[in-house]
């Protein structure tokens, strides 16, 4: 499958049950071996397709994407994400926050995941906690994940609490500094299909 471009729009797409879940356009900020690396725009669509099981963030409030965007960092084969986030009219660094999601596996198009709930946070101070446990649980219960696969996404989290716990990172702390291209404005979202923006 080719790399993409820096700059280039490409869709983060999550599949359940080999059916689209949800589409989200990205811009792409690196594409190398060891990393992929993706930038969802202030006031970016985010679209759900009729789905068996609704999607968490269906609802009037999350159509779009709020605040100063976040910056989505991927290395080939992990299951999860390190997010960046940044509050304030200064744009000051908030926090990293690492989303617990299938590997990535590249389309055409972009990239298809699937979020799993779990997630942590990890604050500029080095302080960590745990996410949405019960949001996690109760997708376990309603059939979102087969038994095998929660049990994965449990195990993946007790790594992630030993490498947070540890203090030793994989990732630049330097992408904290980053900053989007100013001609970055809302090109992404015309870019889905039609029938789903």
């Amino acid at each position: 499958m080719r790399s993409f471009a820096p700059g280039e729009v490409v869709v983060r797409r999550e599949v359940l049950h080999g059916e689209v879940w949800s589409e989200m356009p990205t811009r792409v900020v690196v594409d190398e071996p060891g990393l992929l690396a993706v930038f969802v725009e202030p006031g970016t669509r985010l679209t759900y397709p009729a789905h068996h099981h609704p999607h968490p963030w269906d609802t009037p409030g999350r159509g779009f994407w709020r605040g100063h965007g976040k910056l989505m960092l991927h290395r080939p084969g992990d299951a999860y994400s390190v997010d960046l986030f940044w509050r304030g009219d200064d744009r000051v660094f908030a926090n990293y926050y690492l989303n617990l999601q299938a590997p990535y596996r590249r389309v055409e198009d972009g990239f298809e995941t699937l979020d799993h709930a779990l997630d942590y946070t990890l604050a500029p101070d080095g302080t960590w906690e745990q996410r949405d446990l019960d949001e996690f649980e109760e997708q376990v219960a309603a059939g979102k994940y087969s038994a095998a696969e929660a049990e994965a996404i449990r195990a993946q989290g007790v790594t992630i609490e030993k490498m947070l716990a540890s203090g030793e990172i994989w990732w630049d702390t330097t992408w904290a500094d980053w900053q989007p291209p100013a001609d970055w404005h809302l090109l992404a979202d015309s870019l889905l299909p039609a029938d789903r923006r």
